[in-house]
């Protein structure tokens, strides 16, 4: 095996790692929230920077799939135009369950680095939609991170 390979065995290895400690952060953060959130809820300051931190991780945690499957991918010595290749190839080798799920949780990411905190009622509906879109994100990393074991994108475990 060159270096140069093992190199980037090592950086992806560091993705998924980023990966399972954002997954973990956001677990963390929902267990911190009551089950049920009112308006009245986002006046505490503690409930507040729990919103702020779950907002925080989902989007890092989206960004650094992004670029993690783009890494594996271009590791498979694939060739893509767009990210649009990279979710297809994603998809076909079952670590998205189709291009859909994967465009919803995009419009999530989006709607959360933009709207986040500006009316109540978003926020509830943003902090639901996150705990609904967590369990389908941890999927996801399990099955990205099985393909890339099984595929020798991954250094052997120790």
């Amino acid at each position: 095996m060159s270096a140069l390979f093992a190199e980037q065995q090592a950086l992806l290895a560091h993705q998924v790692s980023i990966l399972t400690r954002l997954e973990q952060g956001i677990a963390y953060s929902m267990q911190r929230l009551p089950a049920t959130l009112g308006p009245q809820d986002l006046q505490q300051p503690a409930i507040a920077e729990r919103i702020a931190a779950l907002n925080d991780r989902f989007t890092k945690l989206q960004d650094q799939l992004a670029g993690a499957l783009r890494h594996a991918h271009a590791m498979l010595g694939e060739r893509y135009r767009s990210f649009a290749d990279v979710v297809a190839w994603a998809v076909r080798v079952a670590i998205l369950p189709d291009t859909a799920t994967w465009l919803e949780l995009r419009a999530l990411h989006n709607r959360l680095t933009h709207d986040y905190d500006l009316e109540a009622e978003s926020a509830l509906e943003l902090v639901a939609l996150i705990r609904s879109s967590a369990e389908v994100l941890s999927g996801i990393i399990r099955r990205f991170e099985a393909s890339c074991r099984e595929a020798g994108l991954l250094p052997p475990s120790p």
